[in-house]
């Protein structure tokens, strides 16, 4: 019996930090893009993510990157919880008078990008399908692209954008712009990863039954081994 304690205590050992991860998933979403630049220059790109938990997430080696290769950023630091993160292009000065988190190089294609952010395990954590042409956002006023709501994306109300701030009440999006779920975007994207951004958009019901299913093999394989070690214990 000591032996079989000991055999589900080592699988429950290393089964347990799965399940805490489906149940757990990080939040951290592209937020706002300034595809176009700035007043000043229209080299004056940027991006921002947001941390939607509570907690401090540490981006050592996450990654955003287009899909054709160009920008890709290697992210370091740490986004605090409910709180922005700054990507400023080349330098410190493309957003005026708030201070970047991170500077990186590589020009996003004003015809649109597709864009997507990995974790430390190379896990798609969130993605923006703008290869056909950008959701929101004007390279004539430089008004942004910001995320609103859970899976849509609207022009900035004004020019410039809101760099970690809250973003605007925003305006409507240009006539004919397609903007699909993010839902339908992880399924294009053909993978079977754990979809941080999706599970947050999803009814607490919808997570349970999830984690259901996450955990379901993982039951049945423990009873299997449970149920063998049973067998050598009688048969010694």
């Amino acid at each position: 019996m000591k032996d079989l304690s000991r055999a589900a205590a080592i699988l429950l050992f290393f089964l347990l930090p799965f399940v805490i991860q489906a149940a757990n998933s990080l939040e951290v979403i592209i937020n706002e893009i300034a595809w176009m630049g700035g007043e000043s220059s229209y080299n004056d790109e940027w991006g921002e993510l947001y941390n939607n938990s509570d907690s401090p997430i540490n981006l050592e080696g996450w990654i955003l990157k287009a899909t054709d290769g160009t920008p890709k950023i290697n992210l370091t630091g740490t986004i605090a919880g409910k709180s922005f993160y700054l990507l400023e292009r080349t330098d410190d000065n493309t957003v005026p008078d708030i201070p970047a988190d991170q500077i990186y190089t590589g020009a996003l294609g004003n015809i649109g990008e597709r864009l997507e952010l990995y974790d430390g395990s190379g896990n798609l954590i969130d993605l923006v399908d703008c290869s056909s042409g950008w959701f929101a956002g004007d390279n004539k006023t430089k008004q942004t692209m910001e995320k609103v709501g859970s899976e849509n994306w609207q022009m900035s109300q004004n020019p410039g954008g809101t760099p970690k701030a809250k973003n605007s009440s925003g305006t409507k999006l240009k006539e004919g712009a397609e903007v699909k779920p993010l839902e339908e975007e992880f399924t294009k994207a053909g993978t079977k990863k754990k979809l941080a951004t999706v599970s947050a958009q999803l009814p607490e019901s919808s997570k349970s039954l999830s984690i259901l299913l996450i955990a379901s093999p993982i039951a049945i394989f423990s009873g299997i081994i449970i149920l063998i070690l049973k067998r050598k214990i009688k048969m010694s």
